[in-house]
C-alpha cells in the first residue's frame, strides 16, 4: 500500500506557506496502491526536468499534515501488519554553502514525535532550471507544457473534468534567475470552438520577493477568436521579474474556460530546458505498524526544519504503507491495471512486490541458497536503493520509462553493468527498523551477455541449456507441460528446434497427448481458436520435420471448424471470435484468435492443406490495420474501431509472420515490423497476455527482419540478466497486460527457449524454407 507523491511548497516572497492539494484516488480492480498527491507551489524552485521544489529556511518550520487512508476491505482482511515508510527528497542548498535539514514525523494532536531523520550538505548547490511553465489548472494531455513547445497543433486547456475549475485562468513562466521582460505574445488554440480563447485579459508579473501585480490589461481583437491570430501585449516599460503570466478573465465563448496554443516573450527566446536530475539525498523515517494502524483514517504530520545558515531545497515527499509479510495475495490483476506486480529477480535470488510510482519495493520470498539469502535479505525487507542510488518512482506503465527507469530495469541494468565491468557483486540498500543496511549481493555469473545468440554468446548458450533442461525436467508423464496447450506448444517447439534426436521422442509424446485430448476440434473449448491455432502450429512443424501424417487430419479439421464458426461482423465482413459460438463486443470481435489461426494455416499450406481462412478473414484484418497511407500508424488494431498504439505487440507480430510465410501483403508486414521496432518497450503489453505475447513479437522480428531481431534482443540483455537464475531458468515477472493464468516460470522458460534458438532457423516458424 503506497501513498505517493506528497509535494509541498512555500511562497518565498510572501514568506508564507502556500499549498494546493489534489487528491487522486487511482481505482484499480484488486490493486493495492492509493495515490495521493499534493502539488507543490510552482512559484518556489523550478528544478530541471519540469519538477518543482520548495525552499526551507529559518523563517518558519515547514509543516504539513498527511491524511492516512483506511485500509481497503481486501487489505485489512489479510493477516499481518502494515508499516509506513516516509521519505523526503532534497536537492541541496540554495547558495551551495553549509546547511542541512531535520525531518520529524509527529502525531498532530499530541505532538508526539514518531520518528526523525536528518540530512547535511556542504558545498552542494541545488540545481535550477532556466524557466518552468505554470498554469492555474490543466486538463489531461492539454497540459501547460504544450504552450511552450513551438507546436501550434498542441494546446493548453483549463480543467473541465472531473469538475470545472472556475476562472480567472492563467498561464505563464517562472524563471530560475531574474529576467528582463517587455511583453508577451499570446496565440489562441487553433482548432475547436472559441471556448477558452482569451477575451478580457490582464498580464501580471512577479518581481523579486514580491507578489503578483498587474502591468497590462485589455480585450483581445475579435480576429483573435475568428481567425485565431496571435496577439501581442507590450508593456510600458521593461521589468526585472521572477515570473510572468497571462490571465484570462473571460473568453469569447462566455463559457468561463482558458486555452492557449503558444505563449512567448517579446525579447530573447527562451533557452533550452535542462535535463532532469536525481535528488541529491533522500531522508527516511520508518513508522511502526502499530502506529500506522492507529493513524488509519486520521492524519500524520511532517515537519521540516532548516539546520545551519543556508536554506535548503526539498522535492517530493512520499509516504508508503507496506506489508510486513507481502504475499501473492497482494498482487493486482494486470489486464490493463498497474499492479502491484510480482518481480522475479532470478539472478539475485528473490521475488519482490513492486508498485506503480512507489520508491521502494518489498521482498516476498528469498530463494533457498541464493545470493541474497547468503547476503542476509529477508522476506518483508524494504529495498530503497541499488548501489547507493535511491530508487526513483517505479513505472509499471508500458513505455520508455518502464524500459529505462522501472525498478525491474534498474536492477537488471545494474547487474549487467557490474558483470561488464568485471565486478562480482552489487549492493542493495534495505531499510530495517529505521536504519539503512547495505547488503552486498554476489552475482553468480562471471560474464555479461554479448549478442544473446547462443551460437556465439557463451553466456546465452548457458542460459539456453538451463531452459532446455527445465523443459526436460518438467514434462509430465502424459507428454504435456501442465496439461495446457499453449505451454505444451512452446515447450515442444523449443525441443524440436534443437534438432537433437533425443528430444524427438519427447516432442512425439507431446503431440500424442494433444491428439488424444483434443481428438475433435470442439474439444478445444471456449477458447477454441486460440488453443487450436497453437496446437496446429505444433502439428504443422512436427509434420514438416518428421513427415508424421497422423497430424494432417487435425490441420484440415480445425480449418473446417473455423470456417463453420464465421459470423458477419459489424462491418459486414466475416469474422471469428474466440471460438465458434459467436462474435464478442457487439459483433466487433477481435483479431488475436484469428492471428493464431492465420499463422497455423500459413504453416499448414506447406503441409499440403489448401488456404481458406486467409481468404475469409483478409477483409476483416485489413479493416483492423492502421494503414499508414490513410494516416495510420502501421500496427494491427484490436479491431476496426480500436486501432490502438498500446496493445499491438502480439497481434502485429503474429500477422506479420503470417504475411511473411505466405509471401503476401508485404506492405502490411513491413509497416507492422517498423512500428514495433519504434515502440518496442510495449513488448509485454500484448492484449490478453503480455507473455507469451512478448515472445511472439520477437519471433516475428527473427522471421521478418533478422537484422532488427539481432539489434532488438540485445536491448533486453538487462531483462535476461535479471530474470535468469543459473542452473534453474527464467523467473517470471508480471507483464503489463495479461494475468499469468497460463503459467509463470514454466511458460517463460518454454517461450524463450524457442526465441533464443530462433536465429538457427531450424523450424519453418523461425525461417526454415524446406522440408
Amino acid at each position: 500500500m503506497c501513498l505517493i507523491g506528497f509535494q509541498f511548497g512555500r511562497d518565498c516572497g510572501a514568506v508564507k506557506f502556500v499549498m494546493s492539494v489534489l487528491i487522486a484516488l487511482l481505482a484499480i480492480v484488486e490493486a493495492t496502491p492509493i495515490l495521493v498527491k499534493s502539488k507543490i507551489d510552482r512559484h518556489s524552485w523550478n528544478l530541471p526536468g519540469g519538477e518543482y521544489g520548495a525552499v526551507v529556511d529559518h523563517e518558519m518550520d515547514w509543516v504539513q499534515r498527511i491524511a492516512i487512508p483506511a485500509l481497503s476491505a481486501r487489505d485489512s482482511s489479510l493477516p499481518g501488519q502494515w508499516r509506513g515508510i516516509l521519505s523526503v527528497d532534497s536537492y541541496g542548498l540554495v547558495k551551495g554553502g553549509e546547511g542541512g535539514l531535520l525531518i520529524e514525523a509527529f502525531e498532530p494532536r499530541s505532538g508526539k514525535i514518531l520518528g526523525t531523520s536528518s540530512l547535511s550538505f556542504k558545498g552542494e548547490r541545488a540545481p535550477r532550471d532556466h524557466w518552468a511553465p505554470i498554469a492555474s489548472s490543466s486538463q489531461g494531455n492539454q497540459s501547460v507544457e504544450n504552450v511552450f513547445d513551438g507546436d501550434l497543433k498542441t494546446d493548453w486547456h483549463s480543467q473541465y473534468s472531473p469538475e470545472k475549475i472556475a476562472g480567472p485562468h492563467w498561464v505563464g513562466l517562472m524563471f530560475g534567475e531574474d529576467r528582463w521582460v517587455r511583453g508577451l505574445r499570446y496565440v489562441p488554440r487553433q482548432e475547436g470552438f472559441t471556448n477558452g480563447v482569451a477575451k478580457d485579459y490582464q498580464v501580471e508579473i512577479r518581481e523579486k520577493n514580491g507578489d503578483w501585480k498587474k502591468v497590462a490589461e485589455g480585450r483581445t481583437p475579435r480576429k483573435v477568436a475568428d481567425e485565431r491570430e496571435g496577439f501581442e501585449v507590450n508593456f510600458k516599460e521593461k521589468y526585472l521579474v521572477q515570473g510572468v503570466r497571462f490571465v484570462i478573465n473571460s473568453d469569447w465563448s462566455g463559457g468561463g474556460f482558458g486555452t492557449a496554443a503558444e505563449l512567448s516573450l517579446l525579447d530573447d527566446p527562451l533557452p533550452p530546458r535542462k535535463k532532469a536530475v536525481e535528488p541529491l539525498a533522500r531522508a527516511w523515517i520508518e513508522i511502526p505498524a502499530q502506529v500506522m494502524s492507529e493513524l488509519a483514517g486520521r492524519e500524520l504530520a511532517l515537519r521540516v526544519k532548516a539546520v545551519g545558515p543556508e536554506p535548503a531545497v526539498i522535492g517530493e515527499v512520499r509516504l508508503c504503507r507496506v506489508h510486513e509479510s507481502p504475499t501473492q495475495k497482494l498482487l493486482g490483476r494486470s489486464n490493463g491495471g498497474l499492479g502491484p506486480d510480482k518481480l522475479g529477480a532470478g539472478l539475485l535470488g528473490f521475488d519482490a512486490l513492486v508498485e506503480h510510482q512507489q520508491t521502494v519495493f518489498t521482498i516476498m520470498n528469498v530463494h533457498a541458497d541464493s545470493a541474497t539469502a547468503h547476503a542476509g535479505l529477508r522476506p518483508g525487507d524494504v529495498v530503497i536503493s541499488i548501489n547507493g542510488r535511491a530508487l526513483p518512482p517505479n513505472d509499471l506503465n508500458p513505455g520508455w520509462k518502464w524500459f529505462y527507469q522501472s525498478h525491474e530495469a534498474l536492477l537488471g541494468r545494474a547487474s549487467e553493468a557490474a558483470l561488464k565491468k568485471g565486478q562480482s557483486s552489487l549492493s542493495l540498500g534495505v531499510l530495517r527498523k529505521g536504519e539503512v543496511v547495505d547488503l552486498e549481493v554476489v552475482l553468480r555469473r562471471q560474464r555479461e551477455f554479448t549478442t544473446l545468440d547462443p551460437r556465439d554468446d557463451a553466456e546465452a548458450a548457458m542460459m539456453l541449456e538451463d531452459l532446455i533442461r527445465y523443459l526436460e525436467i518438467h514434462q509430465r508423464q502424459n507428454g504435456s507441460w501442465g496439461d495446457h496447450p499453449i505451454k505444451t506448444t512452446f515447450a515442444a517447439l523449443a525441443l524440436l528446434s534443437t534438432g537433437k534426436p533425443k528430444h524427438e521422442k519427447d516432442v512425439k509424446r507431446a503431440v500424442d497427448w494433444a491428439m488424444e485430448k483434443y481428438s475433435r476440434p470442439d474439444r478445444y473449448g471456449n477458447l477454441g481458436f486460440w488453443f487450436g491455432g497453437y496446437l496446429c502450429t505444433l502439428y504443422s512443424e512436427w509434420y514438416l520435420q518428421t513427415g508424421d501424417q497422423r497430424v494432417l487430419p487435425f490441420l484440415s479439421d480445425l480449418q473446417e471448424w473455423a470456417l463453420d464458426g464465421q459470423h458477419q461482423s459489424k462491418w459486414n465482413v466475416p469474422a471469428l471470435g474466440h471460438g465458434p459460438d459467436g462474435l464478442p463486443y457487439d459483433q466487433k470481435s477481435l483479431v488475436a484468435p484469428s492471428c493464431h489461426l492465420l499463422l497455423y494455416e500459413a504453416l499448414a499450406m506447406r503441409c499440403g492443406v489448401k488456404s481458406e481462412i486467409w481468404e475469409l478473414l483478409l477483409p476483416y484484418m485489413t479493416l483492423a490495420w492502421s494503414d499508414p497511407k490513410e494516416g495510420g500508424h502501421g500496427a494491427l488494431g484490436y479491431n476496426h474501431s480500436y486501432k490502438d498504439e498500446a496493445e499491438f505487440w502480439f497481434r502485429s507480430g503474429c500477422f506479420a509472420m503470417t504475411c511473411h510465410l505466405r509471401d503476401e501483403k508485404k506492405e502490411m508486414e513491413s509497416a507492422m515490423i517498423d512500428f514495433m521496432m519504434a515502440h518496442h518497450p510495449w513488448i509485454r503489453n500484448s492484449h490478453a497476455y503480455g507473455e507469451p505475447g512478448g515472445a511472439w513479437g520477437l519471433l516475428a522480428f527473427n522471421l521478418c527482419a533478422p537484422d532488427k531481431f539481432a539489434e532488438l534482443i540485445k536491448e533486453y540483455a538487462w531483462w535476461f540478466s535479471l530474470a535468469w537464475e543459473p542452473e534453474y531458468g527464467l523467473r517470471f515477472t508480471t507483464p503489463h497486460m495479461g494475468a499469468p493464468y497460463m503459467g509463470e516460470d514454466e511458460l517463460l522458460c518454454a517461450a524463450y527457449a524457442l526465441v533464443l534458438q530462433a536465429p538457427q532457423r531450424s523450424l519453418h516458424l523461425t525461417g526454415q524454407s524446406k522440408r
